[in-house]
């Protein structure tokens, strides 16, 4: 598959979709965190900060799941993890109570902030977000259709379109695997519920 990429970042090797061990980011590089629709957000980081100068409030390009998404930074630089206070937080052992909870340090796995948002981009956002209401409503309708136990609250497309994600409730488990074979034939791209 021939991938396209613009000029203003290199290709991403596959290995990156997930984002970069810490320890591969340069002691140069700094960390943001950075917000996408329903108040998710994640670690990013930029590589070289006398390149790309980022603040609070900026819309950038950067890495996504095999491609691109766009994001509002909503820190100043993080701490790096090897600060003490960083490094005090933990992740429970999974069946233990407080008392036995063993202390693991969080991994840390940046993306890559490419770029600032251009001014055509960041006017796209309007027409994603109608792109969005429309895919929920259908959603809403299909799953109506099938009868199936859950109620389909949001829709969110990556920047790049590469992925439609659909966010649901549900009491119970369900096999919606139908489901998303229709829309993918629908909305040809990758789609996550």
């Amino acid at each position: 598959m021939d991938q396209q990429h613009d000029y203003y970042s290199p290709p991403v090797p596959r290995d990156q979709d997930r984002g970069v061990s810490y320890k591969q980011v340069s002691e140069q590089a700094q960390l943001f965190l950075v917000e996408f629709k329903t108040a998710r957000s994640e670690v990013f980081y930029v590589a070289d900060p006398e390149q790309l100068q980022i603040r609070t409030g900026d819309l950038v390009i950067v890495e996504a799941d095999r491609g691109k998404d766009l994001g509002k930074v909503i820190s100043d630089p993080l701490s790096s993890p090897s600060d003490p206070a960083q490094s005090e937080q933990t992740s429970p052992v999974e069946g233990e109570t407080d008392a036995e909870t063993e202390t693991k340090p969080l991994e840390l796995n940046p993306k890559r902030i490419y770029r600032l948002a251009l001014p055509g981009e960041v006017a796209m956002l309007i027409q994603k977000s109608e792109d969005e209401q429309k895919a929920l409503t259908l959603c809403q309708i299909k799953v109506k259709q099938k009868k199936l136990p859950m109620e389909v609250v949001d829709a969110e497309y990556q920047w790049d379109r590469r992925k439609l994600t659909f966010y649901f409730n549900s009491d119970r488990r369900i096999d919606f695997r139908e489901l998303v074979r229709e829309l993918f034939k629908i909305y040809k791209t990758r789609i996550w519920m």
